[in-house]
């Protein structure tokens, strides 16, 4: 029998894990071993030689970026029409976001439920902790929305929260936020990200049947990036895997490096123990980078105590040694780091060729105006490196600061990611909101936020008043029977009578018009487009910004009416910060090594080598976060395609206070034979 040509261009490992038998099967795929690749043509084989359905196949990920990647290969590898057929591919979120709107009714939600993401729940948390007249210098919102979140993670209530994680004063003050928090998303008709793997587990473990009817409907599961499963999302697959278990885990403990979110790689190392007859595969060969930096990589990863054994080799080029340069502090550092840069682009200047003519321009970062500045024709003249294929990584945010500052100074382009998010910009938010309401007429937040945006005249205190009185009675926001029930001067009513005027004009046409012309027709008729093009620059930047929601909206939401303007907000609320980032942007990247993950560049430079900054001073008493940061960095490594350059500084200003640097530790696990100390020029 002839194998299928989709088998042919695997190599050993690869076929013997693609072709393994249905049950449990996990596959420990090392950094560039074709991690990818090898679940793309599982799903294949199980449709081509299993003769699977493809609607009966879910397949997981855990960014938006790694789904599309696999639809587009997926449907390459077999055809465009796979995909139409029922193959489930998403992240966790997106998928149980799906599934809660069929059952959100046993939920006691509407179906049209608001996702709230980071900035709606760090407002939430504020005006309860406003409430409780607690200033947020007595407790930080941020640390109270952090410590709630992981409690959803690990599948903990407000009432379990109660009873395990109250055991000092800040732990009361959070479990009391706790169930104020959650009881205003309810009143709101909202999840928070976190609430969609939780309630949907809650849902799978309170209804047995259909529970049942999901097993059936699914039984073939394929889970990337097992190791990074937190409580919640291990105990989705599971129970959606059921008794007979075609699940089909892919992963790499040695990148394990979120357990600040909840990440527990432990997950992967207990697959056998979960699933006694799983079969196990490993992926060693890498396909990615040079043996130099490899071999160095592998160096870092001995010294971990509680992992996998594997250990990664290359057919590819020795390559050039690792770089280790020590310099004086972090402008010395940005300084050095951007003009090695521009070396390896053999570039003074970032050219660009417009109508016949050059002229000298620069990317400056993540601010309001760039992304849509953001060119698809960057060309670097010369023989060096392209800067897209460059990146500077750090271990904090905090160190951007210096090296954007030196990528101005020079006149680099340069991408930031984890900067100002699109999605949470001023304007942007605020049509999200108008947008939002129209789904979910109980979503105070947005109601309040579009009411605001711009001002009509109405005080927080009427605001207030009609939110309190909407929830209390359990009125939409949007429904003119409200207003009966407020004793409001003739003014104010007037105008929260014209409000919702607007939105029954938008609800009465919203069927026949598409997401990209009703947020034409809202910039226009809430008063934003008149607001924003105030005759300034930044408002004109501003403009821009909704006008690029546009085209978002007629790429991810085509079509019309209500189910439009759902996917739509799902897929705004469910969107990462590496959904942005592609090769055609142009430009040096700038992020964080957790950020950094699943990607990779030709040249990477890992800044702030030292003792306290990387590994993180806060890992030191912790042994199981200190292997965390080694696994850092070994991610960080094998980033690189073919070259690396590590740094860092002997005086580090951070934080507001002067630190001595002291070398990482794990710059002394790097083979000697392996590295080259390349000294700065002192002029």
């Amino acid at each position: 029998m002839n194998q299928p040509n989709y088998l042919k261009d695997l190599n050993k490992e690869q076929l013997a894990a693609v072709t393994s038998p249905l049950g449990p099967t996990l596959v420990l795929a090392g950094a560039g071993s074709g991690k990818t690749r090898t679940i793309i043509h599982r799903l294949a084989y199980l449709i081509d030689s299993l003769s699977v359905k493809p609607e009966q196949i879910i397949a997981v990920t855990f960014t938006n970026k790694a789904a599309q990647e696999m639809k587009v290969r997926t449907a390459d590898l077999l055809s465009k029409t796979v995909l139409g057929k029922g193959l489930l591919i998403g992240t966790f979120h997106s998928i149980s976001a799906r599934f809660l709107r069929r059952h959100a009714s046993l939920l006691d939600y509407s179906n049209k439920f608001s996702i709230y993401d980071q900035a709606d729940q760090l407002s939430l948390i504020r005006s309860i902790l406003k409430d409780l007249s607690w200033s947020p210098r007595q407790v930080s919102p941020g640390a109270v929305l952090a410590n709630i979140s992981r409690a959803k993670a690990d599948l903990i209530t407000p009432i379990d929260y109660q009873e395990v994680k109250v055991n000092d004063q800040f732990s009361k003050m959070v479990s009391q936020v706790y169930v104020l928090y959650q009881t205003a998303l309810k009143k709101n008709q909202a999840m928070d990200f976190d609430d969609l793997l939780s309630q949907q587990v809650y849902l799978w473990q309170n209804h047995p049947a259909l529970l049942k009817k999901y097993q059936t409907t699914w039984p073939y599961i394929l889970v990337d990036e097992y190791q990074d499963t937190n409580r919640a999302q291990y105990v989705w697959t599971k129970l959606l895997a059921g008794n007979q278990a075609n699940l089909y885990a892919v992963g790499d403990d040695w990148q394990s490096i979120y357990s600040w979110r909840g990440a527990d790689f432990g997950n992967i190392l207990r697959f056998q123990k979960d699933y006694p007859t799983a079969k196990t595969y490993k992926l060693e060969q890498n396909y990615r980078s040079s043996q130099s930096i490899i071999s160095l990589s592998n160096s870092v990863m001995v010294k971990a105590e509680n992992k996998s054994d594997k250990k990664l080799w290359t057919k590819n080029n020795l390559g050039r040694p690792v770089q280790i340069v020590e310099l004086y502090d972090e402008s010395v550092e940005a300084d050095w780091v951007t003009g090695e840069i521009i070396g390896l682009s053999n570039q003074q200047e970032s050219l660009k060729e417009k109508n016949n003519q050059v002229e000298l321009t620069y990317l400056s970062g993540d601010s309001d105006d760039s992304l849509s500045k953001v060119s698809q024709g960057w060309r670097y003249y010369g023989t060096g490196q392209e800067l897209s294929g460059l990146a500077i990584l750090y271990r904090t945010n905090a160190q951007s600061r210096a090296l954007e500052e030196a990528c101005l100074k020079k006149g680099l382009p340069y991408h930031l990611v984890g900067g100002v998010r699109f999605y949470e910009r001023r304007e942007v938010k605020d049509i999200l909101s108008y947008l939002r309401l129209l789904l979910n007429p109980w979503d105070s937040a947005s109601w309040q936020r579009a009411i605001l945006s711009p001002s009509r005249g109405l005080g927080l205190a009427t605001i207030d008043k009609v939110v309190v009185t909407a929830q209390d009675k359990k009125i939409s926001l949007l429904d003119k029977s409200l207003l009966e029930q407020l004793n409001l001067p003739t003014s104010k009513k007037q105008l929260v009578v014209e409000f919702m005027d607007l939105y029954q004009r938008w609800l009465n046409i919203l069927p026949g018009i598409s997401v990209e012309k009703l947020i034409d027709e809202v910039t226009v008729r809430s008063g934003l487009k008149k607001q924003l093009l105030d005759g300034t620059s930044e408002g004109e930047a501003r403009f821009e910004n909704i006008e690029e929601l546009k085209t978002v909206a007629t790429e991810r939401a085509p079509g019309q009416g209500m189910e439009a303007l759902e996917k739509f907000l799902t897929d705004v609320a469910l969107w990462q910060d590496q959904d942005k980032l592609t090769a055609s942007q142009g430009g040096l990247t700038l992020m964080t090594l957790h950020s950094a993950k699943g990607l990779e560049f030709d040249t990477v430079f890992l800044t702030g080598l030292e003792e306290g900054l990387f590994p993180h001073s806060s890992s030191f008493n912790d042994p199981k976060e200190l292997e965390e940061e080694r696994r850092l960095c070994y991610v960080g490594l094998t980033r690189a395609r073919k070259m690396v350059y590590c740094t860092y500084t002997t005086n580090r200003r951070l934080f507001g206070s002067v630190m001595v640097g002291l070398p990482s530790r794990f710059l002394n696990d790097f083979p000697k034979e392996l590295v080259e100390f390349n000294l700065p020029s002192p002029f």
